[in-house]
């Protein structure tokens, strides 16, 4: 009786280990965002939030900030 209770139980963490709960795997939805009032009492308008950017330049600006970021410091040494 206790072996059949011990292998419930493990069957149970083991099939709860197994979920499949990866960000990676779910799809991305655009997003809208209210409308509100920023810290200046400026109004801003509500907008939907596209889950990827629609600019051409994307791959290049990324690329860019990437090589910036591996790189940095290495314009701010002094050289002799």
């Amino acid at each position: 009786m206790k072996l059949y209770k011990l292998l419930i139980v493990a069957f149970c963490i083991l099939f709860s280990a197994c979920n499949d709960n990866n960000k990676s795997s779910v799809e991305r939805k655009a997003v809208y965002v209210k409308p509100s009032i920023d810290k200046k009492g400026r109004y801003r308008e509500g907008h939907i939030r596209m889950p990827v950017s629609a600019k051409k330049d994307v791959i290049k600006n990324l690329n860019r900030s990437k090589y910036y970021y591996q790189t940095k410091g290495k314009y701010k040494r002094k050289k002799n």
